[in-house]
């Protein structure tokens, strides 16, 4: 049996081994959560029966029960190890507790809310708890793994680390795109409340927020994982991931899948350019910042794409057709595609480039190759 005694002895000898295993739990749970609740919205799409006790539901949930252990194992710890407050990584435990506490406070209250309005759209405030749970979660994850890399002695632990970062940021990506969602679609009108915004803000919010997001994600992994292959490989999970929880379930939607996974071909071409720094010269930018706007540009340019098959529902009033179902997005998002491209294009690239800077001059990635001496000095 062990003893409160004996778990306080284990957590004040294994910091930084007690930490691991939190962050590990963590991304498993937030990759789960976000997988869920992504499907659960084309479950709403495709006017399944409402109820709460739905698969997407329970594999949502299932992903904040993962982040609840985390954060209980996390508040134990820097309850019980005062020397894991020195560490830059304990902002991330801390940040654990408060996303799960608003997770797990979103959870009975949603149900309450569906037991009282029956359905409702996403905006609703039990929802918007919850995605916001959700996103302070999947920062912490990564900002945990990205700062813990530095005081682990053993390079098989920063493999692994590194390793967990690509599902790490593809859950926080994904987690980024729908509550920018949130705001831009129009699906927040439910029996009895209509959260929708006006059709221009939505329209603008897609616009100006997702290819910034996209950007500055793609480019801070490229940066945070320090080699080729990183962004890439992140890129790649999101595509799976939006794949399979909003354009497989959908028969409608699968023709333009092939299409879609061509995604990875831009992002493959913008890891190589931000991991290249002698491709283009530049008498006005350093070789790092040109390749890092350039490969923000690329990014930020396939936003529309990248958005099926939701963001069509968003551009829908303004490319001048109605949005009923499911059924409606191929056939326009075809038929329109050249004018949402000319639409999209240029400020897709300025965001993109502004997404670059964000990440390039405002985000500081920790350094990840420091030297066994130097960690043996500081752990």
């Amino acid at each position: 049996m062990i003893t409160n005694k004996r778990i306080s002895s284990i957590l004040r000898s294994n910091p930084l081994s007690t930490s691991i295993t939190i962050f590990i739990i963590a991304t498993f749970g937030a990759f789960i959560q976000i997988v869920g609740g992504s499907w659960d919205i084309t479950f709403h799409l495709m006017k399944k029966p409402e109820t709460f006790f739905t698969p997407s539901h329970t594999m949502l949930y299932s992903g904040i029960g993962l982040l609840i252990i985390s954060a209980a194992i996390s508040a134990t710890l820097l309850l019980k190890n005062k020397e894991i407050h020195t560490k830059s990584f304990s902002s991330a435990l801390k940040l654990l507790i408060i996303g799960s506490i608003l997770s797990a406070v979103a959870g009975p209250s949603d149900y309450i809310w569906h037991s009282i309005f029956g359905i409702d759209g996403i905006l609703s405030p039990t929802h918007i708890t919850l995605i916001t749970g959700m996103l302070i979660n999947s920062i912490a994850i990564v900002l945990g793994l990205a700062r813990i890399i530095k005081y682990l002695p053993k390079h098989t632990e920063k493999k692994l680390v590194k390793a967990l970062l690509i599902p790490a940021f593809a859950s926080m990506w994904l987690t980024m795109i729908w509550y920018v969602y949130f705001f831009a679609l129009p699906l927040s009108k439910g029996v009895h409340f209509d959260f929708n915004l006006n059709t221009i803000y939505e329209f603008l919010i897609a616009i100006i927020a997702l290819p910034a997001i996209n950007s500055t994600v793609f480019i801070t992994a490229s940066r945070t994982i320090g080699k080729f292959g990183g962004a890439s490989a992140v890129t790649a999970l999101l595509l799976a991931m939006i794949s399979f929880t909003n354009i497989i379930p959908s028969t409608q939607l699968t023709p333009f899948l092939p299409w879609y996974l061509m995604l990875i071909i831009p992002a493959v071409g913008s890891d190589l350019i931000a991991n290249n720094h002698l491709i283009f010269k530049s008498n006005q930018l350093n070789p790092k910042d040109r390749s890092l706007i350039i490969a923000g540009a690329i990014i930020g340019l396939n936003f529309y794409i990248m958005g099926y098959p939701m963001l069509p529902i968003t551009f829908a009033d303004p490319l001048g057709y109605t949005f009923n179902s499911l059924n409606d997005i191929l056939e326009n998002f075809i038929n329109t595609f050249p004018s949402a491209f000319i639409l999209t294009a240029i400020p897709g690239i300025i965001m993109g480039i502004i997404g670059a800077f964000i990440s390039s001059k405002k985000i500081k990635i920790p350094d990840t190759n420091i030297s066994n001496s130097m960690l043996s000095s500081k752990v």
